[in-house]
């Protein structure tokens, strides 16, 4: 088994794993796997996050301030992870796109090529190199409102907000976005 599942009803996996992927903190996530790495799937939405598995340990619920409920667990296998990589918006590990008993090398496949290529629209080449033009002609970020889901950074992140910042370039004009809604916006066009 190479996959961890995390339900978001009991975790708040969309604010934990940004915070400890930038921290690089290791994180507990419930489960064990037989690889030395492992892809971290929230259910119902996919896969989002390729991690190292640092040790495996049966415990009570670990102390995170991102479980959700206050309810007492029994003892369980957890996992504690170092997240590698973290990528909401993965064009190829969408629920649906992969099996449940899908081989190691065949996820890390479509987490690789979905990493560099976000949608049919591209090749590995072109965009690159349009990822290569948005960073050279790309302003330092004066704000750290994304122009597109309209989160301030700056309330989770503090100063960090303005180096997380990405520029975005269409048809010839540029916006500020969030990490995660510059690769969305990428996957869906």
């Amino acid at each position: 088994m190479t996959i961890l599942q995390v339900d978001p009803n009991r975790y708040d996996v969309w604010n934990a794993f940004p915070t400890y992927f930038l921290e690089q903190s290791p994180v507990y996530v419930k489960g064990s796997v037989t690889t030395p790495t492992a892809f971290i799937e929230v259910l119902g939405h996919g896969i989002v996050a390729e991690a190292e598995v640092l040790l495996e340990e049966r415990i009570e619920r670990p102390d995170d301030p991102y479980w959700i409920g206050l309810e007492k667990e029994e003892v369980a296998m957890y996992s504690l992870v170092d997240l590698i990589q973290l990528h909401f918006h993965h064009p190829l590990l969408q629920v649906g796109m992969y099996g449940a008993d899908e081989s190691y090398e065949s996820i890390r496949k479509k987490w690789m090529d979905g990493y560099h290529v976000p949608s049919s629209k591209w090749t590995k080449e072109t965009y690159e190199a349009h990822l290569f033009r948005e960073r050279l002609i790309a302003p330092n970020a004066t704000s750290t409102m994304c122009t597109v889901c309209g989160i301030d950074l700056f309330e989770r992140y503090g100063n960090d907000a303005y180096k997380l910042m990405e520029y975005h370039i269409e048809d010839d004009h540029g916006i500020l976005v969030c990490p995660t809604c510059h690769k969305a916006i990428h996957t869906l066009d």
